[in-house]
């Protein structure tokens, strides 16, 4: 009775644990860095991509600068700034 219960039981183990290390693996994938990058922004004399900040190229909130001017970091590209870039 004990060795026909083991062999009922071992490929359904075996089912479980494939499973459970899919899941796992997958949930490794998704976590993402987000990567650093240098940002520019308008600094107080008006004059655009300027000023150089830390920031993330994804993220939640607007990358800012906090002193003097308050204004949005951009990627720089060339001599424009073009896309918005968001807080480490």
């Amino acid at each position: 009775m004990k060795n026909l219960f083991l062999k009922k039981m071992i490929p359904i183990f075996v089912f479980a644990l494939g499973i459970l290390g899919a899941f796992g693996t997958m949930s490794m994938q998704s976590a993402e860095e987000l990567a650093p990058k240098i940002g520019w922004a308008t600094n107080n004399l008006g004059q655009p991509c300027a000023l150089q900040v830390q920031c993330s190229d994804s993220g939640g909130p607007m990358c800012r600068v906090s002193y003097p001017s308050g204004h949005i970091a951009y990627d720089k590209v060339g001599n424009t700034c073009v896309n918005a870039l968001f807080r480490p």
